[in-house]
């Protein structure tokens, strides 16, 4: 059902965020005095009451409960599969709200800027939503940005903080970095006119590439809360997936987008944090169509070096050289004790070779059930020192992993892994 309405003002957002906190604070409640203290089903309620609350601010919020949807180390598997909600099953906001967003933004109603314009969203995501319009003949994808969004992002991070404790197995104070982190990406990805230079620009890098396609941009056509490209055919995940596509099609998008995130994170050091499945169009010939380059990470010479160290097969051989490593990353401090850094020193080595799996082996099946438990048990166990341990740049680039790891689970694939720009990590 299409929202009339998005709550844009600081006290609406803010009772929505109180009625959620209350929610999930009420849940704790039952889960503690109930006798069967199933975590799970704790964490499935929680889920639920975060994306109603949230579906309704949309915007920041939203984004968020996206990120915790990639999170399968802290959350459980019915919390992640409820937060993906927000990549397929955001109401749209109604036609006249979204005919009056368009216009606020680009000065003119878009009857007057295309030949049709279809005013009902044809997909709503969670700080915009996307309709369909013509012109010259040309199909077009329109992407209108939800009102108060960008005016709104400081606050709801203030929000989200309030509630973020109860979810998440950390202090706010260890928290707060990635907070911050956080808030500077989604202040870029608010604004439309910084996400049509990326998009320009990754398209112009990654025209090497095969199988990879990228819209038209039209910037005459857009502002900063109103985005025009061209139209691609093609299918989302779970879309693709239900027409029970080929083993061999489903290997040759998943070597595409594979290769498209080795070129970005290893030859550009800059990638789209947020590879969720709604920023994937599957086609019928074997290319994948690439949207939405909001979020986008620039890795420094030194983060880049630092974390890819890690995956040196050989790394923690060497103790005093590991120590120097993950001390610089921020994964250990200078203030732990002896007995604490070498339990940490464990935990995290067994989470890292881990994630280095699929590099190390050089051919890796994605659907394996033992590699997800296994990371998911390391993952309880770091979750339980209620610390946050490693950068807040850590936050985008765990997250693009873990994004593309769920993505090839759930397409099912044995994908070559080999890294061709790192030495270490050739087969």
């Amino acid at each position: 059902m299409a929202q009339d309405r998005v709550p844009t003002s600081k006290i609406e957002r803010a009772s929505k965020f109180l009625k959620t906190g209350i929610k999930i604070g009420g849940n704790y409640v039952k889960h503690y005095l109930s006798s069967n203290k199933d975590k799970a089903r704790l964490e499935e309620q929680n889920a639920r009451d975060i994306f109603e609350g949230f579906s309704e601010l949309r915007g920041s919020a939203l984004k968020i409960a996206q990120i915790l949807s990639m999170d399968t180390v802290n959350f459980s598997q019915a919390f992640t599969e409820i937060m993906q909600k927000a990549q397929y099953s955001v109401p749209p906001m109604s036609a006249p709200l979204a005919v009056q967003a368009f216009t606020r933004s680009m000065g003119v109603s878009p009857e007057k800027v295309f030949d049709k314009f279809d005013a009902m969203a044809h997909k709503a995501a969670s700080m915009g939503q996307v309709h369909v319009a013509y012109k010259n003949g040309k199909k077009l994808a329109v992407k209108i940005q939800y009102p108060g969004v960008a005016d709104s992002i400081q606050s709801d991070i203030r929000m989200v903080k309030s509630v973020a404790p109860k979810i998440v197995n950390a202090s706010l104070q260890e928290l707060n970095p990635f907070f911050e982190e956080i808030e500077a990406r989604l202040l870029e990805e608010a604004d439309y006119r910084k996400e049509l230079q990326n998009s320009l620009a990754f398209k112009e890098k990654c025209s090497c590439l095969p199988g990879i396609i990228f819209p038209e941009y039209y910037p005459e056509l857009s502002s900063d809360k109103v985005i025009t490209m061209e139209w691609l055919e093609g299918l989302h995940l779970r879309e693709f997936l239900s027409t029970n596509p080929s083993a061999e099609l489903r290997h040759q998008v998943a070597k595409h987008i594979w290769d498209f995130y080795e070129f970005q994170i290893h030859e550009l050091k800059a990638v789209n944090a947020d590879p969720h499945p709604g920023n994937f169009l599957f086609r019928d010939d074997g290319t994948v169509g690439v949207l939405d380059f909001g979020c986008t990470k620039v890795l420094s010479p030194e983060l880049y070096q630092n974390y890819f160290t890690l995956a040196e097969p050989d790394l923690f051989e060497d103790t005093e050289r590991a120590e120097l490593v993950l001390l610089k990353l921020e994964i250990l401090r200078e203030s732990d004790t002896p007995d604490k850094r070498k339990h940490l020193l464990g935990l995290f080595r067994e989470l890292i070779t881990l994630i280095a799996t699929p590099y190390h082996q050089g051919r890796f099946y994605f659907n394996d059930d033992a590699f997800y438990e296994k990371l998911n048990r390391v993952g309880t166990e770091i979750s339980k020192l209620r610390e946050i341990r490693g950068s807040k740049d850590f936050l985008f680039i765990n997250r693009t992993y873990y994004g593309l790891y769920s993505l090839f689970q759930q397409l099912d694939v044995e994908l070559e892994t080999a890294c061709k720009y790192r030495d270490f990590l050739k087969k």
